[in-house]
Formats: C-alpha cells, sequence, structure tokens
C-alpha cells in the first residue's frame, strides 16, 4: 500500500482585480465592478472541477455586491464561503471599532447571497501584524472559528509570525491555519500564493511544499486564473502617471495568471487538497 499523500489547504482571495487596481492608482471609476471576474470564477470552478478538489473562497464583501450573481453557484458547486472582510483595507490601518464594522458587513451580504455564515476569516493582504494582534480578539467576539492571516513571507512588513508551522490554536480560541513557507536555514521561500508560484521551477515548488509543514495553506485569486490577459480599462480622465502604474501591475499579475492554472495542476497531482472548514472540523474531532 502507498502511503498517504500529503495534505494542503486550498483557498481562493474572491476579489475583483479591475475595483483594486483601480482604487489603487485613484482612478475615478474604481467602484464599477470589473468585466473579468465572470470569466475568471467560470475557469476557476471548472478547474476545481476538473482537479476533484474544493477549495474556501475568502469573499470579499464589495466584491460580492459588485457580482452578486457570481457567489452562489460557488456555494453550489460544493465550495465553501470564507470572509475576506468588506472594503479590502489594511486591517493595521482600522480601528478595532472600523474593523468590527467593516467584518458585520463583509458577513452580512455573504449571508444575504449565499444563505451561509463565514466562520472562517483571511485579512486582506495578511495585514493583521504585530501592531494589529487585537484583531484576532475581535474576531474571536464576533463568532469566527478560524483564521489564515499569519504568512511568514519576508514581503510583509511587520508580519505576524505563527508560533508553529502546522495549524494552532491562539489564546483567542481561534484556530490559525499558516500560509505555506519553506524555511531552508535561515530563508524564508514564500511558496503557498500563486502570485509566487511564476518564481519558482515546478520541482522546486513541490519541494517547498513537502517541507513547508503539516497542512499547509495555498491561496489564489481569480485574476490568476483569468484565460485572458488582463487590462486595467480606466477611464477617459486617467492620467498618464495613473496609466503607468496601471501598466507595471497588469506586467506583474499577467505573469502569475500564465503560470498559476499549470503549477496548481502539479499540486492537485502530489496533494491531497481539502478546503479550511474540513481542516478545522477535522480539528475538532481531535484529528
Amino acid at each position: 500500500m502507498s502511503p498517504p499523500r500529503p495534505t494542503l489547504l486550498l483557498s481562493v482571495d474572491f476579489e475583483d482585480w479591475h475595483q483594486l487596481i483601480r482604487r489603487r492608482v485613484g482612478a475615478s471609476n474604481w467602484r464599477e465592478p470589473g468585466p473579468a471576474l465572470a470569466r475568471e470564477t467560470e475557469a476557476l470552478l471548472d478547474l476545481f472541477e476538473r482537479l476533484d478538489v474544493r477549495a474556501t473562497f475568502f469573499v470579499l464583501g464589495m466584491a460580492a455586491r459588485a457580482h452578486p450573481q457570481l457567489v452562489k453557484p460557488i456555494v453550489d458547486r460544493g465550495h465553501e464561503i470564507g470572509c475576506h472582510g468588506d472594503a479590502h483595507l489594511p486591517v493595521h490601518t482600522q480601528t478595532p471599532a472600523e474593523f468590527t464594522a467593516d467584518l458585520r458587513a463583509a458577513r452580512a451580504t455573504i449571508e444575504e447571497l449565499t444563505g451561509k455564515t463565514p466562520v472562517g476569516y483571511r485579512a486582506p493582504a495578511f495585514s493583521i501584524t504585530r501592531a494589529a494582534d487585537w484583531a484576532y480578539g475581535v474576531l474571536a467576539q464576533e463568532g469566527f472559528a478560524y483564521d489564515s492571516s499569519q504568512h511568514d513571507s519576508p514581503a510583509i512588513r511587520d508580519r505576524t509570525v505563527p508560533a508553529r508551522r502546522a495549524p494552532h490554536r491562539l489564546e483567542t480560541g481561534l484556530w490559525e491555519f499558516p500560509v505555506a513557507v519553506w524555511r531552508v536555514r535561515s530563508a524564508r521561500i514564500p511558496v503557498g500564493g500563486a502570485s509566487y508560484w511564476q518564481l519558482l521551477p515546478t520541482r522546486v515548488l513541490l519541494r517547498g511544499l513537502r517541507n513547508a509543514g503539516s497542512v499547509a495553506g495555498l491561496y489564489l485569486h481569480p485574476y490568476e486564473l483569468d484565460p485572458e490577459p488582463l487590462r486595467a480599462m480606466l477611464p477617459a480622465d486617467a492620467t498618464a502617471t495613473q496609466h503607468a502604474h496601471a501598466k507595471l501591475r497588469e506586467t506583474q499579475r499577467n505573469g502569475a495568471r500564465r503560470r498559476a492554472p499549470g503549477a496548481l495542476e502539479a499540486i492537485a497531482r502530489r496533494f491531497d487538497l481539502i478546503p479550511y472548514g474540513e481542516a478545522h472540523a477535522r480539528l475538532g474531532d481531535g484529528a
């Protein structure tokens, strides 16, 4: 009998790239729904079905309100719904009261569109920093059962370094599910996010995931599975500086878009991929 395959946790940060990139560059039309999320969602769901895997979709409230028709099909196809906040604002820039309001707004939208109450949370850009560790208490008070906001990536300033690589309970009672990071001597190599996969040969990525710890987390964004090239599509009043900034972001994201589907297929051949909620349920059973 062959040994059991290692398990990884699969997730999607469900957000509208067009809204976020337009807001980032200061475009006047950033609130408008982008044209790509529908095709990206279809590509995601079709790929997951072909690979026979289920994921946790950490849904952003403002993206769900802009694309209400896209959220229910995610649940209907067997995936878990988590919470990614409402306005995609860094947690460390908010007060506890503002953070609470952001959580409640997102949760209300998700419940209205899916009939499901999310029990898992991921902060935008992994922004529960050491200066904002009060956020775990707010999450527990608001009824969340687990979090996946700790990512020991050198790219994240003032990051909260997980106490353990494996899932573990925080002082608040929340379970924490860290994102996969490969520790090589004193180096930290992020291997859990699709934006990093374009930088690593597949064999190196797979080796890193095998050494990332027990039940480590993966995350993708819909734009990383986009079957078409990403274009910011700025409004007519956009400045040259805004266009230049958007072009840089397009180039970065299109690199990940070309690499992510094949990398995920290679991962799925060698690992069992499950939603975060399933892992949390197993922990509740003492596994």
